[in-house]
C-alpha cells in the first residue's frame, strides 16, 4: 500500500514538473513550421546553393560536396524542437557542425535547423531537412530516419557511405 502511494506520488510530481516546463516552453517559430510542411522522403535531382553563418563560423552551402557514414536512428523529439516520425525526410547532423551554428543555449534556434541537404548514395538521391544532432556522430556523418535510409540502403546495413552537400 505505502508503495504505491509512493510511485502515485512521483508521477503526479513527474507530470506536474512537465506540464509547468511545457507551458513555460517558448512557441515554435512560424518560419520553422514552415521548414517541416510537406517533408517525406522522395527522390529528388536538383537544388539551390547558399551560405549559413553562424558566429566566426561559415558552411558552405553550395557544390562542395562531403562524405561520410549515414546510420539511422528511432524518431522522437529532436534538438531543433520537433517531433519526427520514420517516414519524414529529416536528418540529425554531428554534433560539431551542429553546436558550431549554436545562436544561444537552447538548440532549438540552431541556424542549421530546416536548412536542407542532398544526399547521394550512388544514383540514388533524396534530399532532407535537419531536424536534430548526432551526438555520436564524426563531423561530416549524417544520421536520419529508417524512411530515409530505406531510399538509399537496406535497414540491416545499419552504416553506409555516401556524399551529401548543402542546397
Amino acid at each position: 500500500m505505502v508503495s504505491t502511494k509512493m510511485h502515485k506520488g512521483k508521477a503526479m510530481a513527474i507530470i506536474a514538473f512537465l506540464s509547468v516546463a511545457a507551458a513555460g516552453a517558448p512557441a515554435m517559430d512560424p518560419e520553422t513550421v514552415d521548414h517541416r510542411a510537406g517533408m517525406s522522403a522522395d527522390v529528388v535531382h536538383d537544388g539551390a546553393h547558399g551560405d549559413i553563418h553562424g558566429g566566426n563560423h561559415t558552411i558552405s552551402h553550395g557544390p562542395e560536396r562531403y562524405g561520410g557514414d549515414l546510420t539511422w536512428f528511432k524518431t522522437g523529439l529532436g534538438a531543433c524542437g520537433w517531433y519526427n516520425n520514420p517516414g519524414d525526410a529529416i536528418c540529425a547532423i554531428s554534433h560539431i557542425a551542429y553546436d558550431r551554428m549554436n545562436v544561444d543555449s537552447n538548440p532549438n534556434h540552431n541556424r542549421l535547423c530546416g536548412r536542407k541537404i542532398r544526399l547521394q548514395r550512388g544514383s540514388r538521391e533524396i534530399d532532407v531537412v535537419v531536424a536534430d544532432r548526432c551526438e555520436g556522430c564524426k563531423e561530416f556523418d549524417i544520421d536520419v530516419t529508417t524512411g530515409v535510409f530505406g531510399k538509399l540502403g537496406n535497414l540491416d546495413e545499419g552504416r553506409v557511405h555516401i556524399d551529401w552537400w548543402w542546397i
